[in-house]
C-alpha cells in the first residue's frame, strides 16, 4: 500500500476530472463515489473485485433509503477513525477518507479525500477540485464521518 504522501500525491491525478455519474475514468469523468473507489485501488488498498459491487443508481438515490449503502460499503475497506460536524479543529491524516451527509440527506452520500485538513479533493458538478471543506457549501458544517484506508477494519 502507498504512503499517505504518495496516495495524496495520486488523489491530485484526478483534479480536473469532469462529473459524470457512474464513471471512473481519470481525466474523462468521475462521480464522487467512483473517485473513492479510483483512489482506494491506485493506492492498492482494494482490488477491483471490490469495487465493482456497485450497481447502477440514480441522482437522487439517497432521497429513497434510509440503508446507509455509501457507508457500509466504506466500511469494507477503512477503519472508522471518527464521527464528526465538518469544521475546523479536526485532526485527520493526508489520504483518509470523509463521508457527508449533504444536501440534507439522511444517509452519507457524498465522499472527499483529505490532502492537509481541511483541504479535500471531491468530485461536484463542476468536477474534481480541491477545496476547503470547511468553506464549500456542500460538505461544510455538515455530519461526517472519516474513515483510514491504513488501518483495516
Amino acid at each position: 500500500m502507498k504512503t499517505h504522501q504518495e496516495a495524496v500525491n495520486i488523489a491530485r491525478t484526478w483534479l480536473g476530472t469532469p462529473y459524470v455519474k457512474r464513471q471512473r475514468c481519470k481525466g474523462a469523468g468521475v462521480d464522487c463515489g467512483q473517485l473513492l473507489a479510483g483512489y482506494l485501488l491506485e493506492i492498492e488498498a482494494v482490488t477491483e473485485a471490490d469495487v465493482n459491487v456497485y450497481g447502477p443508481y440514480g441522482s437522487d438515490w439517497f432521497h429513497h433509503t434510509r440503508d446507509e449503502l455509501y457507508l457500509k460499503e466504506l466500511m469494507k475497506f477503512g477503519t472508522l477513525i471518527a464521527e464528526t460536524i465538518c469544521r475546523g479543529g479536526q485532526k485527520i491524516e493526508p489520504g483518509n477518507l470523509v463521508l457527508f451527509r449533504a444536501v440534507g440527506s439522511k444517509v452519507f452520500n457524498h465522499g472527499a479525500i483529505i490532502t492537509a485538513w481541511p483541504m479535500g479533493i471531491h468530485a461536484n458538478r463542476e468536477g474534481v477540485c480541491e477545496t476547503d471543506l470547511i468553506a464549500c457549501s456542500l460538505t461544510g458544517h455538515k455530519q461526517m464521518d472519516i474513515f483510514d484506508p491504513w488501518r483495516k477494519p
